[in-house]
């Protein structure tokens, strides 16, 4: 039988409360009270879908505050989330009514397990609002308090704000949203750990390259929060024409360059040290890893890299890092994440955003993530693409011969996929990676290894 994920879709039992969880949404039955259940599309945005779907069905407005931990769930295909209302009085909607807590027994439930889910979201409301437990979004009543802080803020800057709120992500940690006003919208956005570096790294960013970044308005550093002014444009995409995927790859190498000479501030700030010297140190932990993880796969296919051909792949990383070194191509900032989704752009600007997967290192791999999105979209589209590649490489040859840089093209892919294999959690630490991240380790590593074997295959670029 297929589970509600694999069919498109998660259900989740809805804990909604309002009155700093004085009273609580219940579904009234001839069987007594029960948890509503909602029915919202799997692999999107979580907050967004459930608050959207109260909307559409209830006719509340809500903002989430967390998801209940997994054990505590009746059905392993049923999640628990908590929810606010930010209405005070309003009725229950048709078959459902808002009851005080006090007024709540396990006897009058259909199920004791709803009843159980109840006690331990109070309990965790409780530890949130103790400081138990790390997190200002676990707490009832927060978004009042953002709403005000973002309102001061909007003022000061001559906005105001509409009352029309967008929730994308939540949790007690992390937050995304975004603030309609009379002019243009603020995103108010939240990082927790193992995220925190990128509130310092977008802080830093935004100062030192204002025309590549949204406006910052106000930071809230105890949060690891800031509030930045919208930009104008659309996301990057499939259907974006030729001419803007080609502006966007002449702006990021405009940006990197522009990084030149910062390298110690920004990996300070939080950037990734990503530099030949660093990657050099890590070559030989990373792929004494990849040894025990192929060791760990059980399926026959695909079949396993052995430690003499993870030796041999080590070896090309080692060489490809040699040439790169010795092409003399400083190393500047970088983005792991270079996805259309993280990129915005106008007639007279490209913004670049989610700095958490910033880096200082060899600028051609960056590069080579926003053209394998190219390559997803438009496939082996040949004219098109050198197209794209001259409006990157054209600024690079002040600092290196045209074949120096063809030769870093031709060792990009390579490179980009040790990069982003190194960035993964405890990818040098294999006693702490799970099952998922080991299957994708393994994968990434034959991708290195399919690279290796394109080197000879693949054309030099042209530049002029």
């Amino acid at each position: 039988m297929s589970t509600p994920t694999q069919l498109g879709h998660v259900l989740f039992r809805i804990l909604l409360y309002r009155n700093d969880a004085a009273e609580i949404l219940l579904e009234t039955t001839s069987e007594g009270f029960r948890l509503p259940v909602l029915c919202v599309p799997a692999h999107r945005r979580e907050a967004e879908e459930i608050t959207g779907a109260i909307r559409t069905s209830w006719n509340l407005e809500t903002y989430g505050l967390f998801r209940l931990p997994a054990a505590v769930s009746a059905h392993p295909f049923v999640h628990d989330y908590v929810v606010e209302s930010c209405q005070a009085d309003t009725d229950g909607p048709l078959g459902m009514e808002w009851l005080s807590m006090g007024s709540l027994s396990v006897e009058a439930f259909q199920t004791r397990s709803d009843f159980a889910a109840i006690q331990n979201s109070l309990l965790i409301l409780d530890q949130y609002r103790g400081n138990e437990l790390p997190g200002p979004f676990g707490k009832p009543g927060w978004l009042r308090t953002l709403t005000d802080w973002v309102d001061r803020q909007a003022s000061a800057a001559g906005l105001h704000l509409t009352g029309a709120v967008r929730q994308l992500n939540a949790s007690p940690t992390f937050s995304l949203i975004r603030f309609a006003t009379d002019g243009p919208a603020l995103w108010f956005k939240a990082v927790g750990e193992p995220n925190v570096h990128e509130h310092r790294v977008t802080i830093k960013l935004a100062a030192a390259f204002p025309k590549f970044l949204p406006d910052i308005l106000a930071s809230r550093p105890e949060w690891n929060a800031w509030l930045s002014v919208e930009s104008k444009g659309s996301p990057l995409g499939e259907c974006s024409s030729e001419t803007a995927w080609a502006g966007v790859a002449e702006t990021l190498a405009l940006l990197q360059i522009s990084s030149f000479g910062r390298r110690f501030e920004l990996i300070e700030a939080g950037c990734r040290d990503l530099r030949p010297c660093m990657l050099l140190d890590l070559a030989d932990p990373f792929f004494d890893s990849m040894t025990q993880l192929m060791k760990r796969q059980t399926k026959i296919s695909p079949a396993t890299l052995s430690r003499c051909e993870l030796l041999a792949l080590g070896r090309e990383i080692t060489s490809a890092l040699g040439e790169l070194e010795d092409a003399g191509i400083p190393n500047t900032l970088g983005h792991l994440d270079l996805n259309p989704g993280n990129i915005l752009v106008s007639p007279t600007r490209c913004v670049f955003l989610d700095w958490q997967a910033a880096y200082i290192g060899p600028p051609f791999p960056s590069f080579q993530y926003l053209l394998e999105h190219w390559h997803r979209f438009r496939g082996e589209d040949s004219r098109h693409e050198e197209s794209l590649v001259r409006s990157y490489l054209k600024h690079w040859v002040r600092f290196a011969s045209t074949s120096q840089i063809a030769s870093l093209c031709r060792i990009a892919p390579l490179l980009a996929a040790f990069m982003y294999a190194l960035s993964i959690p405890h990818s040098i630490n294999p006693e702490n990676i799970n099952q998922q991240t080991a299957g994708y380790l393994r994968s990434l590593s034959r991708r290195m290894m399919r690279e290796v074997r394109a080197l000879g295959e693949r054309k030099a670029l042209c530049i002029t």
